[in-house]
């Protein structure tokens, strides 16, 4: 098989792992399309929302933001709190892309949502490759742009009820990729108490927070028992 070929292959296989996500995707995208600009948003700049922010959670809260008449600050600081969860992301994939281009590390990190990041764990046990990873995000990004496009230009078409409980699609399908990518027991360990303390903080108003310790003690907890399963019994 010539290089080019083997490419091919390999993005081919990049696409067929963002299909699950692309189809979320779409109408998760559209119903945020719908709601921003029933919310009095031009359509240009739901556009550019998507475009610029890319991240689900982020500009439905963003939408609720603007309606209650927060001011710009509030809702940097807010955004910035929701999404300091990709920093963890980034500190898990970061050693695994270290043999990259700087460039193509900062593509990356851009496309790096909660599902692509999902799907991306399985570069975790195997020397990453570029062509996989782009066509992985590049699929995933059209296909959220492509959404709020629709929705956008759809306007009320799809109900209120839908639209809210096809917001709850993005963390179900961040769920679902996740435990299909990890099926022993230490991975699923660390997910429950990590998700244990998430809704604990839910609980208690402190949500953007409950998602930072979450993440924290669930891969803390994940490290010790993968490291107490591969110790040598004394």
């Amino acid at each position: 098989m010539s290089a080019h070929e083997a490419n091919r292959s390999i993005m081919i296989h990049g696409f067929r792992d963002a299909i699950p996500i692309v189809v979320a995707y779409v109408p998760i995208a559209m119903t945020f399309g719908v709601l921003a600009a029933s919310s009095g948003i031009p359509w240009p700049l739901c556009i550019l929302i998507s475009a610029c922010i890319y991240a689900g959670a982020s500009q439905f809260m963003l939408i609720s933001l603007v309606s209650t008449g927060a001011s710009p600050l509030s809702m940097a600081i807010t955004l910035l709190l929701v999404n300091l969860r990709h920093f963890l992301y980034g500190t898990t994939l970061g050693p695994v892309f270290s043999s990259w281009p700087e460039r193509l590390k900062w593509l990356a990190a851009f496309g790096l949502t909660d599902e692509v990041f999902a799907v991306s764990c399985r570069a975790l046990d195997r020397r990453p490759n570029p062509s996989y990873q782009f066509t992985l995000i590049l699929s995933c990004y059209i296909a959220w742009i492509s959404g709020t496009t629709v929705g956008c230009l759809t306007g009320r078409a799809i109900p209120n009820s839908v639209s809210g409980i096809l917001q709850f699609s993005l963390p179900a399908l961040f769920i679902a990729l996740l435990f299909l990518n990890y099926r022993k027991w230490t991975p699923l360990l660390a997910a429950a108490c990590g998700a244990a303390l998430a809704i604990l903080f839910q609980y208690l108003e402190l949500k953007s927070l409950g998602i930072i310790v979450g993440a924290m003690v669930g891969s803390a907890i994940g490290t010790l028992c993968s490291k107490w399963r591969t110790s040598p019994s004394e």
